[in-house]
């Protein structure tokens, strides 16, 4: 759907004063909107672990692993980004565990490209106002308590999409890194869970990042550069197979040429004779 199509359906409101730590991951079947009144703890995601306090907005789509660690008192809105199952006002409970949870029961989850992540922002104390109109409108209903929390939710979300946006610049940054740590590194025994290491975050979250702005993952950024060079020195020295093969990380002959293969379509040998006739 396009952003300008939102027209939320609020289906819960409520202020928990007192949400401690409640591991395992669970998943909510609507999307979630939490703000963090007073308090600090963790909240924990299949892929990363995110301190947050007072004025922390959260954001995240049905079906999403998540807990938090500590004690906070937060509001909570549960919603869908369209009106077109309002007639279910009941909320369904999120699952005990990621293991319990049955996606087919989702009301909704198809978001704009804006909203597909989830999105933590600190410091947003200027929406507090927004969702507490939210809270009132779920616990005081009028005739008219829907289209004004939809109006709000909205404007809630516009402001979540827009700091999403301006975040883009610290993940590129992140990519450019990983992009040339590898044209550094590619001759070692690099993988996911090194990089991640290195660059101090989850090897998910690192590829997912990595992958959304070049197309391609992790492994295989490694792998194209290993064949970028192998093709250099098969091209421009009598470098043996073998001996190419340990310059650009591969651990045997075989491996090598099996990769080599299936990555430009020929062994090295074939490649080293094309090059020569050219």
């Amino acid at each position: 759907m396009r952003f300008c199509d939102i027209n939320p359906f609020m289906r819960y409101a409520e202020l928990q004063p007192s949400v401690m730590s409640s591991a395992p991951l669970s998943c909510s079947y609507d999307y979630r909107i939490f703000y963090i009144i007073e308090g600090s703890a963790n909240f924990v995601l299949a892929d990363r672990t995110l301190p947050i306090s007072a004025g922390t907005l959260i954001y995240f789509r049905p079906g999403t692993p998540y807990y938090f660690d500590g004690k906070v008192k937060v509001i909570v809105l549960n919603f869908d980004l369209t009106q077109r199952q309002a007639d279910q006002k009941k909320p369904l409970r999120p699952s005990k565990s990621v293991s319990t949870f049955q996606s087919e029961l989702i009301f909704e989850n198809d978001p704009p490209q804006e909203l597909s992540d989830t999105v933590v922002i600190k410091n947003a104390f200027e929406v507090e106002a927004k969702m507490q109109e939210c809270l009132l409108r779920y616990r005081y209903r009028t005739l008219f308590s829907d289209a004004f929390a939809s109006a709000a939710i909205k404007e809630i979300l516009c402001y979540v999409a827009q700091n999403a946006a301006q975040a883009e610049a610290p993940p590129l940054e992140i990519v450019q890194k990983i992009a040339l740590f590898i044209e550094q590194h590619y001759d070692k025994d690099i993988d996911n869970l090194r990089i991640s290491h290195e660059f101090g975050y989850h090897s998910y979250y690192l590829n997912r990042i990595f992958k959304r702005s070049t197309g391609i993952t992790i492994h295989q950024a490694v792998m194209q550069e290993r064949m970028r060079m192998a093709k250099r020195l098969l091209k421009e020295t009598a470098l043996g197979v073998h001996a190419v093969a340990a310059e650009v990380g591969f651990p045997d002959r075989s491996q090598f040429c099996t990769a080599f293969k299936k990555q430009v379509g020929c062994t090295p040998t074939e490649y080293r004779k094309q090059k020569a006739r050219a």
